[in-house]
């Protein structure tokens, strides 16, 4: 499964797994629990970096995030994605890997402890574990950690953003080093919706000109107690970056 390997550094980069790409500084609170989940997401790439004539897709169903307060700025956090396939095909061929995908340990620390009036300010360590099946996983462990922003803004608007640092796997037993930001801007609209566009961008030290870049743009709204949804749809707008990704996304606070 070299292509689709080879296909993947350049769809997912090293961004770690969310209900969405920019990470807010809130942690949940002691006792309480929060779900985030990639209900479903699929990534076509068609006009990749090398121009080679290989198109991927990259489809998860269910990537989950579950996370639990354990002190008044402490939470952890696990993750596992539940099912994902991915597609590489060519001129007259075509490869696939599907199955389980990685897990992730995280805890994230707000260290300024003002959330409602900001800025804030979170620490988030993690670690992915190698469970994915064999055809779409790299079998090693990768540790990373990310340093979060937020703040409110006039008009009930709210910023986000997020830097980090991956330890990856670099396919020949050493490690290479991935980086990434992104920041979100989210606005309340009419009949309870909330919109917010997105950008992000990632990077790997053993291919420091293929910057992948994507924009984004989508909708929120409470559909129960506690239970969010969100459509959104992100645009590559650099040749390492998917063309088009489009997910559905849930959130839900017990």
């Amino acid at each position: 499964m070299k292509r689709i390997r080879f296909g993947l550094a350049f769809l997912l980069g090293s961004i770690p797994l969310a209900a969405q790409v920019s990470e807010a500084p809130t942690t949940v609170e002691r006792g309480r629990w929060l779900i985030e989940a990639d209900l479903y997401s699929v990534a076509f790439d068609r006009h990749t970096y090398q121009r080679d004539g290989v198109h991927y897709r990259s489809t998860y169903v269910g990537s989950w995030l579950l996370s639990t307060g354990i002190a008044a700025d402490v939470d952890v956090q696990c993750g596992l994605e539940s099912w994902r396939e991915e597609r590489a095909s060519g001129d007259g061929w075509t490869e696939r890997g599907r199955g389980g995908g990685d897990a992730w340990l995280r805890a994230k620390w707000n260290f300024t402890g003002d959330e409602e009036n900001g800025p804030a300010w979170a620490l988030l360590p993690y670690v992915k574990l190698p469970m994915a099946a064999r055809d779409i996983g790299n079998g090693r462990g990768e540790p990373g950690c990310a340093l979060v922003f937020g703040r409110p803004l006039a008009n009930d608007r709210w910023c986000n953003a997020t830097i980090g640092l991956d330890w990856l796997d670099d396919g020949g037993g050493g490690r290479s080093v991935g980086y990434y930001g992104s920041i979100a801007l989210t606005w309340p609209c009419r009949r309870g919706f909330s919109a917010y566009a997105e950008a992000v961008a990632g990077a790997n030290s053993e291919a420091t000109r293929a910057w992948s870049g994507e924009l984004g743009l989508g909708l929120t709204r409470e559909v129960g107690r506690g239970i969010s949804l969100d459509v959104a749809v992100y645009v590559g707008v650099t040749r390492a970056a998917p063309d088009v990704t489009p997910v559905l996304r849930l959130v839900w606070a017990l």
